[in-house]
């Protein structure tokens, strides 16, 4: 897991393993490879982070992603995009091929479009599959793990693009 996700510190690259005794070798391998140390201060906010009670994981921060997730889904349909149900995650999958200024588009051309004259940020749903699948040439990938006030400014942006 990483602080990055779980606590909306996105850019920290800060997280932990947990494995079975027996892969601890391999595991250090990997990761001597792939890390450098954590800055101090970054270590210490991580310790007050998992330091939190169990409440504000359960209560706080779930209601927090699930209400930002409501909105930008909410917004996103009105738009007219086809949004797939998050089961967890705080990202949402946009089939675009209902946005007539977007439907004839790739993925990257749609979310470039959407940042130069919408300024909202996405990124195309091909990135994360492979060149032959079909299925993904009509995704765009938004996250709504940004502050309340981004959402917000998000979804109108968004609107006010569909009424163009």
């Amino acid at each position: 897991n990483s602080i990055s996700k779980s606590a909306s510190a996105t850019g920290w690259r800060l997280g932990w393993c947990i494995h079975p005794p027996h892969l601890c070798t391999e595991y250090r391998a990997i990761h001597d490879q792939m890390a450098v140390m954590a800055p101090h201060p970054v270590q210490q906010a991580m310790l007050t982070y998992l330091a939190l009670p169990l409440s504000f994981f359960q209560e706080h921060l779930a209601t927090r992603y699930l209400d930002r997730l409501n909105r930008l889904t909410t917004t996103l349909r009105q738009v007219g995009f086809d949004v797939v149900d998050p089961e967890g995650a705080y990202y949402l999958w946009a089939d675009f091929r209902s946005v007539s200024a977007l439907s004839q588009m790739t993925p990257t051309d749609a979310a470039q479009h959407l940042l130069e004259h919408v300024r909202v940020a996405c990124v195309p749903g091909d990135n994360f599959y492979g060149n032959a699948d079909i299925e993904a040439s009509c995704y765009l990938r938004f996250a709504a793990c940004r502050s309340d006030a981004d959402i917000d400014e998000a979804c109108h942006r968004l609107l006010a693009f569909s009424k163009t």
